[in-house]
């Protein structure tokens, strides 16, 4: 007996505790953060719930700087208690701050192992802070609120999945280049819109947005399918506009790259298998009606998914990862300034679609 005591009392004395212990009545648990500015003259927003029974209610504290470091520390002088970012749920970046390197305003995150590297990051058509000051009239939390906002869009494909993790991964690839979700303002509501995607050169914004029909195809090339992938177009048969809508169950696809000297041509083959959602004038059962809506549909993703590339090769700007498969298997044809030499590359698409399903009809 005496023995088991003294081991229970000898244990006892080595449990002092954890060493990263954090108490959150000593803290602001910040849900949603964004930066203005460019390095040297920075300013920072941090939004965190002042009633734990009700997130609308928050406050927003700014800070300033010269750099996102400095700002914190800055922000921290305004607050009771400092403010903790290990719980935040989505980052903004204004997009005059994206054309400087994105990493400078990141780093801070990657140093500090208790960020929240699931965290999303988007961009905003202005000051931040205008997309911070519309939680007053949301049910939830703001910084929540943009997140259950950005996945939904994941969800329908126009988004691929980005978290901070994922950024820094990418912002330091050489061969695959960012995109982020683009928010602007609806300007009677003041709520969100998402806009489409903003394509990056390495680490800088390039200023080419993609709207969401064009930013839905990027991700289905990219292999970024989400559980939904509608797109709808209108077909001119026979002097009569159908609609025609789809949405797409798989996606196949199959690279092959002919080295030629130091460049390329790139072979990007996909065959989208899908399910109609929309189509009035059915008799999708007969064979060359559906031959004739495959036809359709494939001319029309073809033409563009052809205008997609364009754009790419336009802001220089590989966020399908060409240059990782350039690097690994044709050394002569990569560059180090990839975005350039992407940009004359010779892409060939060879899109077809396939339907599988018509829906309930059949």
């Amino acid at each position: 007996m005496f023995k088991r005591v003294f081991i229970v009392i000898a244990v006892s004395t080595l449990l002092v505790g954890c060493w990263d212990e954090r108490l959150y009545k000593n803290l602001s648990v910040v849900s949603l953060a964004g930066i203005d500015g460019h390095i040297g003259d920075l300013k920072g927003y941090y939004a965190y719930p002042t009633t734990p029974n009700d997130p609308t209610k928050y406050v927003v504290v700014e800070g300033s700087g010269t750099s996102a470091r400095d700002v914190r520390n800055h922000a921290d002088l305004k607050v009771e208690q400092t403010l903790d970012l290990s719980e935040l749920s989505t980052f903004l970046i204004n997009q005059e701050s994206a054309k400087t390197p994105l990493y400078d305003y990141l780093d801070i995150f990657f140093r500090n192992p208790q960020s929240p590297i699931t965290a999303k990051v988007a961009l905003t058509d202005g000051s931040v802070k205008e997309f911070i000051d519309i939680g007053h009239q949301l049910p939830s939390d703001v910084g929540e609120y943009y997140q259950r906002f950005i996945e939904s869009f994941e969800r329908n494909s126009i988004f691929p999945k980005m978290t901070l993790q994922k950024v820094c991964l990418l912002i330091l690839e050489k061969g695959k280049d960012l995109v982020l979700p683009y928010l602007n303002k609806d300007k009677k509501r003041g709520t969100p819109i998402a806009a489409g995607l903003a394509l990056f050169k390495e680490q800088v914004f390039t200023g080419t947005v993609l709207d969401p029909k064009e930013s839905l195809l990027l991700t289905l090339l990219m292999g970024e399918k989400g559980t939904n992938a509608r797109i709808t177009y209108m077909w001119d048969k026979d002097g009569e506009k159908l609609p025609v809508s789809f949405d797409v169950i798989r996606v196949k696809k199959k690279w092959k790259i002919e080295e030629k000297g130091t460049t390329a041509t790139v072979h990007l083959k996909y065959n989208f298998n899908v399910n109609i959602e929309e189509y009035p004038h059915d008799r999708l059962y007969k064979n060359i009606v559906r031959k004739d809506v495959d036809k359709f549909l494939t001319k029309k993703v073809q033409e563009d998914v052809e205008g997609v590339l364009k754009k790419l090769q336009d802001a220089q700007s590989d966020p399908l990862g060409v240059g990782l498969k350039v690097r690994a298997f044709h050394p002569k044809v990569w560059d180090k300034n990839w975005g350039e030499k992407f940009a004359k590359l010779t892409l060939k698409p060879e899109m077809k679609v396939t339907i599988e399903r018509t829906g309930i009809l059949q």
